[in-house]
């Protein structure tokens, strides 16, 4: 049996996380390297009811403005294109906004501690007692910065793990295939849920 296409499995995985709460509306993004180029969802499309016109092929190393019929790619694009070429065994990049990684976002400084939870293994991190942090990135509604700002910083011996934080926006995580990147957005996003209730519980 032939694998799905791109379109296919993005679509899906969007259904999945819209349902799951994590990309309400038109919020969030998902991308996929191919050899064919670079399948990312489009800017400002429902993603509980994604066509495969709302899924766009564009070339990675294209800086300018791509355009589709009347579908742009995400406004993230650039954040997308940036961690491909930092990192270049990832498959998969994915950007989701949560209340809890909108919550944690305001925890920390230009970092965000990870609590000592046994899940960091699924993450790569052999010790969970060492506490890795993640970078967190102030947002701006110029998201080219954003991306600049994150070439800047990565990649970094610091922050071990694949993924970052754009503080009051969302998540976004990578990994070498789409299945690796939704375990660490998984992942990720439980460490964010213990650390919002452990708050909510220490101000009882």
């Amino acid at each position: 049996m032939n694998d799905p296409s791109p379109c296919l499995r993005l679509r899906s995985l969007a259904r999945t996380l819209y349902r799951k709460g994590w990309m309400e509306g038109t919020a969030g993004n998902l991308s996929l390297m191919t050899e064919e180029g670079l399948y990312i969802t489009a800017s400002g499309c429902p993603k509980g009811s994604l066509s495969d016109l709302d899924i766009l092929c564009i070339p990675l190393s294209e800086s300018g403005s791509f355009l589709a019929g009347d579908r742009r790619p995400s406004a993230e694009t650039s954040i997308h294109r940036i961690l491909y070429r930092l990192f270049p065994e990832t498959g998969a990049v994915l950007h989701v906004h949560t209340v809890e990684a909108a919550l944690v976002s305001d925890l920390s400084g230009p970092e965000l501690e990870l609590p000592p939870l046994e899940v960091l293994k699924g993450l790569g991190i052999a010790d969970p007692s060492t506490r890795p942090v993640l970078p967190v990135f102030e947002n701006d509604l110029l998201v080219t910065d954003i991306a600049e700002k994150i070439g800047t910083r990565l990649p970094d011996p610091r922050y071990p793990l694949p993924a970052l934080l754009i503080r009051h926006h969302g998540t976004t995580v990578w990994g070498r295939t789409l299945d690796d990147a939704l375990r660490h957005l998984e992942l990720a996003e439980f460490c964010f849920r213990v650390l919002v209730m452990k708050k909510s519980l220490d101000m009882k």
